[in-house]
């Protein structure tokens, strides 16, 4: 039995405890926090002890459960450089409970991550084409005139919003663009037998920095873009300053409530449209509840319907296209999401990327 020394006691490790069932495979050993005021007390009855205790102890891993992971994982390298080499991330005992999940399944789909994680840390895409990103270069350039960061993206300039302060902040952001649509991604939106046909009306919902609809705008003959942060929407001014005639710009929160600044795309959209692409934080299958009447009277459709941020999205998404009379697919592979935007809980699960409705 491995041992093993836990660093944070916070919210993060509190979580971890609480919802991966794999605590029983290890010899739990104690607790290390810089805070000089829980030296000496207990935490999920272990000891919590200062960073010294590695220089009496020796694990055989050591887990760093807080959001400072590298400032952590430098101090062990500072202060204890041997065992920089047993440090293991905040997504340790969640690879492990996925690992115990799915142990028994036959589904080549889930093998195939389940072989990739022998190897590698859990992320949010357990795949190799991950690799071909790490290190890419990115050149990214800094516009005086609006004071926000941006990108050559297919040979037009993608603007960043001004909270990504610096150019390596930037750069991170486009590389997780870049893998999130990678061919290989679960979480593509388009391939080469579903995508935006030349004229489309299409709506974007949930747009961040507008990478999707900046590929498709030369192509569509309207495009209404849905953003609700302020930040975002001042970069998206910018990125379609020059599409003024095609591209509608709309500051909403969608829901299937009209109120203030929540509205339904029933409401704000009065004509057929041919594409919907939706990435709105779990709030997917409430959106599409305020999309019925769109949905029926626009008889040539596409949905690109994001379906990873809660265990049941999936479910949920396709139930509600299918009563719209919708054919449904999902996109192959799984993902990994770590967030708690619709549930209580980091997820110990595999979920589809993007569930795909056609109506024709």
């Amino acid at each position: 039995m491995e041992k093993i020394l836990i660093w944070g006691t916070g919210k993060i490790s509190e979580q971890a405890l609480e919802q991966c069932d794999v605590f029983s495979l290890y010899d739990v050993l104690g607790f290390i926090d810089n805070d000089v005021n829980k030296i000496g007390t207990y935490f999920y009855n272990r000891e919590i002890f200062a960073s010294s205790i590695l220089g009496v102890i020796q694990p055989d891993k050591i887990v760093i459960l807080t959001a400072s992971y590298e400032e952590i994982k430098r101090q062990i390298e500072r202060e204890f450089p041997p065992m920089v080499n047993i440090v293991e991330s905040m997504s340790f005992f969640y690879k492990q409970s996925l690992i115990k999940r799915y142990q028994d399944s036959r589904d080549p789909e889930i093998i195939q991550i389940l072989n990739y994680l022998q190897t590698n840390d859990l992320q949010t895409f357990n795949y190799d084409f991950t690799e071909k990103y790490r290190n890419l270069e990115i050149e990214i350039q800094f516009d005086e005139n609006c004071s926000m960061y941006f990108v050559y993206h297919n040979g037009k300039r993608l603007y960043f919003s001004k909270s990504l302060k610096s150019r390596e902040r930037a750069a991170e952001y486009y590389r997780s663009i870049l893998i999130e649509q990678d061919a290989g991604s679960p979480h593509k939106y388009t391939d080469e037998n579903f995508g935006v046909e030349d004229g489309d009306v299409v709506v974007d919902i949930g747009v961040a920095e507008g990478n999707f609809s900046l590929q498709i705008v030369d192509r569509v003959s309207k495009l209404y873009i849905i953003e609700s942060d302020d930040e975002w929407i001042e970069a998206l001014r910018e990125t379609f300053r020059n599409y003024g005639d095609k591209v509608i710009i709309i500051k909403k929160f969608i829901t299937s409530i009209n109120l203030g600044k929540y509205a339904t795309l029933d409401q704000l959209i009065e004509e057929p449209v041919n594409f919907i692409k939706m990435d709105i934080e779990g709030n997917e299958w409430d959106a599409l509840l305020g999309a019925e009447k769109l949905i029926a009277r626009s008889n040539d459709l596409k949905c690109a319907i994001c379906a990873y941020h809660g265990d049941f999205d999936e479910i949920l998404i396709k139930n509600i296209l299918m009563k719209y009379g919708m054919e449904i697919s999902v996109t192959e592979g799984y993902m990994w999401f770590f967030g708690t935007v619709r549930q209580t809980y980091v997820s110990t699960r595999l979920c589809r990327g993007i569930v795909r409705g056609i109506k024709e």
